[in-house]
């Protein structure tokens, strides 16, 4: 029977199929595969470099802000330092301010009392001679003597 004799043709396929796999396999590993492993290593590379290259940027990044960091902490620290310093020397100012109004004013107040004394020993004075005056005025009305003889 004809259809039972495909052994024939069946082991010439199978030849056939072997010896398309063996160029096949021959073409892709010594002409295809070398250039997609080329293709492959230099990708790699690339991304190592680049990878690489990411690593330092973050490291530059971060040292940078620390840096940052570090002279912002010291900007404020100067800045808390002035504003202390500077509310010091107000006060020691207002201080020397109130200190010197006191003095002002207790200089007034002394020369106030001073005038008043005065002008209080200047109308006791007057006062006196006015007293004076009159009671001799009075005594020489009373008496009738010369109120220029009349010493009081």
């Amino acid at each position: 029977m004809p259809q039972l004799e495909q052994v024939e043709f069946f082991i010439s396929q199978l030849f056939w199929l072997g010896v398309f796999f063996v160029i096949l396999f021959l073409v892709l590993t010594y002409l295809t595969l070398p250039k997609i492993r080329a293709f492959l290593n230099k990708r790699e590379e690339f991304v190592q470099s680049h990878i690489s290259k990411q690593d330092e940027l973050i490291k530059k990044a971060e040292q940078l802000l620390e840096n940052y960091e570090a002279k912002l902490n010291e900007a404020k620290n100067q800045a808390n330092k002035i504003v202390n310093e500077a509310k010091e020397s107000a006060m020691v100012e207002s201080e020397k301010l109130v200190r010197a109004t006191e003095e002002k004013i207790q200089n007034e107040i002394k020369q106030t009392e001073e005038r008043v004394s005065q002008e209080k020993n200047l109308a006791l004075s007057e006062l006196n001679s006015q007293l004076k005056e009159s009671a001799s005025n009075f005594i020489s009305k009373i008496t009738n003597f010369d109120k220029d003889n009349i010493k009081i």
